[in-house]
């Protein structure tokens, strides 16, 4: 059968299921009752306060202390003075003392990051009750975007200067894209770690998507992740889509989803295709520039939330694991308005 026409045939029944985080007081289908699982411990070491609190001219003996917490920044460091000289560079860096001062008064107390954490891993030991919680170090980058979060060495690196909120002036001065810079908050800090998570488990359990289709339902496993370790967190924050942003994307589902079919899309493997609906972008480029971004991880994640609430025996990790893409969009039956 032709596989445009097995598409359109699967358009039946269903109307899709968006979650809404305030609505009615009812929990969503895949928060799971974690009453059961022990609070975890979150460590969180602080490289930015020792580094920059320093003596900046005796760097190798004011770190040494610290070189076993801090191994992932200071193991190659201590003990080479082109190294050192580079750390003192940076640490004396009027512009990146800057950022350290505005960074603790934004992270001055982490008390309620790592209540968010604590609430997050619950979930998490849920889902993966086998696997241990990373050590998080914070650290100031230099405002490194594109790589707020990181994994060192089973360590997770938080850069706490992507974190100064949307209108952070240094942000505009670096010329960040705004549809960027205004997810650079606090609040945007739990996702983007869950979210390095989703990646890492996705990397070792399937396979690399290779059309449109499978990235769009590669990205919504991502998302379906988010939605089980922060299930209370809104769509919004989730995605990164603005209000206008979410309410385009459910005005014009159907009309974004038909638009890949009529276009022969879902199976295209062309980069460039798949770049223009599943990548960070200010909006679709092949609809208007008042849609929405990233329409393809979007449906991708209807598809997905409507594949588990028909399939409830299925977990995370087998959700993950299943590789038939085909499959999942079938299974969900997904229906968009």
């Amino acid at each position: 059968m032709d596989k445009t026409l097995l598409i359109r045939g699967l358009l039946v029944f269903l109307t899709v299921f968006t979650v809404s985080c305030t609505g009615g007081g009812r929990k969503p289908f895949y928060e799971a009752n974690v009453s059961d699982i022990e609070k975890p411990e979150i460590q969180i070491l602080r490289y930015e306060q020792i580094l920059f609190e320093a003596n900046p001219f005796i760097l190798n003996e004011a770190l040494a202390p610290y070189k076993d917490d801090f191994y992932i920044f200071l193991d190659h460091t201590i003990d080479d003075e082109l190294a050192i000289q580079a750390l003192f560079d940076f640490a004396t860096d009027p512009d990146i003392v800057a950022l350290y001062i505005d960074s603790q008064e934004v992270w001055d107390d982490i008390g309620p990051l790592i209540t968010d954490l604590e609430r997050a891993f619950r979930f998490y030991r849920f889902h993966f009750p086998d696997l241990d919680i990373p050590v998080f170090h914070t650290y100031i980058s230099g405002i490194d975007y594109m790589m707020p979060v990181k994994v060192i060495d089973n360590r997770m690196v938080i850069a706490l200067d992507n974190y100064l909120g949307p209108d952070y002036e240094q942000y505009d001065r670096l010329g960040i894209p705004r549809y960027i810079s205004r997810w650079m908050r606090p609040e945007r800090l739990v996702v983007d770690v869950m979210r390095i998570l989703a990646d890492i488990h996705l990397s070792k359990m399937a396979g690399t998507p290779e059309s449109l289709l499978d990235h769009m339902i590669h990205e919504g496993k991502k998302q379906f992740f988010l939605d089980c370790m922060l299930p209370g967190t809104h769509d919004t924050l989730k995605i990164a889509y603005t209000g206008q942003q979410m309410n385009w994307m459910e005005a014009f589902q159907g009309y974004a989803f038909t638009y890949k079919i009529d276009n022969e899309l879902l199976y295209s493997t062309d980069r460039r295709v798949i770049r223009q609906f599943i990548n960070l972008a200010p909006f679709t480029t092949p609809f208007s520039n008042e849609s929405a971004p990233r329409t393809g991880a979007w449906l991708g994640w209807q598809i997905v939330r409507e594949y588990m609430r028909r399939h409830p025996d299925t977990g995370l990790q087998e959700l993950f694991e299943e590789t038939d893409y085909q499959k999942i969009l079938a299974g969900s039956r997904f229906r968009p308005r």
